[in-house]
């Protein structure tokens, strides 16, 4: 009970990455203040945002699966981080939310219930990472990181997008552990 409350309030590692399954990934690189890491081929659930759906309404679809609304009603575990893709477009940012589907499902997911949640198969992707402590305003915080990467001389960014990526619970209060992301363009 005593690691539960520990946990609750953040003591311990950053995220709750002892807790869950985590999406794995690669450290390609370090840097001063970010890094740029792959993410293989994997398998996530996913949601988008219309101009009436919330993050925390996108949360719940995506939560729904994992709680046994999907086509065996199998209860699958909770997994970090969340991610968000952003990516504004007539002056309206599109949010895509995704849960990462955790290894003992991801050779054969079962289907969602609900018809505006899909499971993609996500192409390997790498990422330049950005460590955020505490509750970021993510489009100020990707603002920043993006001029960070400028000022760096990295070219080979695509800054129409960026993804969030959370690995705490929202009540917990110390020791939040999110990051700003964007991709790194691959040469063909």
């Amino acid at each position: 009970m005593f690691s539960s409350v520990k946990n609750f309030f953040g003591m311990g590692p950053p995220g709750e990455v002892t807790k869950y399954e985590m999406a794995p990934y690669k450290v390609l690189q370090e840097f001063e203040g970010y890094d740029l890491r792959e993410y293989p081929e994997q398998k996530w659930i996913a949601t988008k945002n219309d101009e009436s759906t919330k993050d925390n309404n996108m949360f719940w679809k995506l939560f729904g699966y994992i709680d046994g609304k999907n086509s065996v009603g199998d209860k699958i575990s909770m997994t970090v981080p969340v991610m968000i893709s952003n990516q504004k477009e007539d002056n309206q940012m599109k949010r895509e939310m995704q849960f990462f589907i955790p290894t003992k499902f991801q050779d054969s997911p079962p289907d969602p219930n609900d018809s505006s949640v899909h499971v993609i198969s996500r192409e390997s992707i790498t990422l330049y990472s950005k460590f955020l402590p505490g509750r970021p305003n993510f489009e100020e915080e990707a603002k920043k990181f993006q001029a960070e990467l400028v000022a760096a001389g990295h070219t080979d960014v695509d800054f129409s997008m960026f993804y969030t990526a959370g690995y705490d619970n929202p009540f917990k209060i110390f020791n939040r552990r999110s990051e700003v992301m964007f991709k790194k363009i691959l040469d063909s």
